[in-house]
């Protein structure tokens, strides 16, 4: 059984907190596009370590604080989206422990909700029938909102596209929420939340929710469905581990690919948002090191198929999925053009050798 109460006790005596692991997480993501870490993590009023704690908590104070800085520094409208998307593999990595002690959408999909509320007490959730189906309602804190309308928009904005990540998965890559509520005026770039939440995008509602339809909340969870998600989560972990202390522009795009994959590999206009650049910047800064888009998506390709190959419990049709090819034979001319043998030669060559 899942198991959350271990925070609880500390956590819900607090009136408004944020958890330290994903204000750190923010600080990476705004350094990227051009904020100073040190300066963000001493707003936070706590050390780096500190932040990486799972324990660690932020008052709303130093939240707000550091959530301002880097929206001053970064000059990006939708930080908040791009935070919450770069938080992806944990979105997955939390559906494979909460699958296994749900029988349904809607029980794992409340534990996600008292789960978030333990991080963020200053927005709490609640998933809530709705007349034709179930909305997620998100009720901030007056006195939070009102000191940072700033903070509020963009930690909206992170949450929901967490929530809506999750539950993708938990539907097994397959379903979208309906629509999306937002308590504030539409800005120029709503097309990119749009085609980020995978649903239409309503502003200057009463509330803040998104709304799915109910046969998908009531649906079934098939356990082994989650196989393959949890193929791509490691591979895609241990690929962000090895090129962690990669440095420059061209590692930088590589980990957000590896923090955006779903398994579909991301866009070029999709990483470029979420680096709050253009697409022809980022073309441009990568010809700079020598390096393309095209190229950098198919050098992970071929990471994640070697380390694929080797996992006998995948077939190929398996492998092909996972990296995002609709056809077998399409994955196949890859694989030989990486390693000049076709991927079954290759997987018995490996057996014969002992390295399966």
């Amino acid at each position: 059984m899942f198991n959350i109460s271990r925070q609880s006790s500390f956590v819900l005596y607090l009136s408004m907190a944020f958890n330290g692991r994903f204000v750190l997480n923010m600080a990476h993501l705004a350094a990227k596009q051009g904020a100073d870490i040190p300066e963000l993590i001493k707003l936070s009023g706590k050390t780096s370590e500190e932040l990486a704690n799972e324990d660690c908590i932020v008052d709303d104070v130093n939240y707000n604080k550091v959530v301002e800085r880097i929206v001053e520094k970064t000059e990006d409208d939708l930080f908040g989206l791009h935070a919450g998307q770069h938080l992806n593999l944990s979105a997955a990595g939390l559906i494979l422990q909460l699958v296994q002690s749900s029988g349904t959408i809607k029980q794992a999909y409340e534990l996600c909700c008292e789960f978030a509320n333990l991080g963020c007490s200053a927005l709490p959730m609640e998933l809530v029938p709705t007349d034709d189906g179930y909305k997620v309602l998100f009720t901030a804190n007056q006195t939070w909102k009102n000191h940072s309308e700033v903070a509020f928009q963009h930690t909206a904005l992170g949450v929901i596209a967490f929530k809506i990540k999750e539950f993708h998965s938990l539907t097994y890559m397959q379903q979208y929420p309906i629509k999306v509520h937002l308590g504030w005026k539409s800005k120029s770039n709503y097309a990119e939340l749009e085609h980020a939440f995978g649903c239409k995008v309503h502003f200057e509602k009463e509330e803040v929710a998104i709304y799915f339809k109910k046969e998908h909340i009531e649906a079934l969870i098939i356990t082994s469905n989650y196989g393959l998600l949890q193929t791509l989560i490691e591979h895609a972990e241990d690929l962000s581990r090895k090129k962690s202390n990669q440095l420059g522009f061209g590692a930088a795009v590589a980990q957000t690919v590896l923090n955006l994959v779903k398994p579909e590999f991301p866009t070029i206009e999709q990483v470029a948002s979420h680096l709050n650049l253009s697409s022809r910047t980022l073309q441009r800064r990568l010809k700079e090191e020598g390096l393309s888009f095209k190229k950098i998506i198919e050098e992970l390709k071929k990471d994640f198929a070697l380390g694929y190959i080797k996992k006998p419990h995948l077939s190929i049709s398996d492998i092909a999925y996972l990296l995002n090819y609709t056809e077998l034979s399409a994955f196949t001319r890859s694989f030989k053009r990486w390693t000049g043998m076709s991927p079954v030669q290759y997987r018995n060559s490996k057996i014969k050798k002992g390295h399966s």
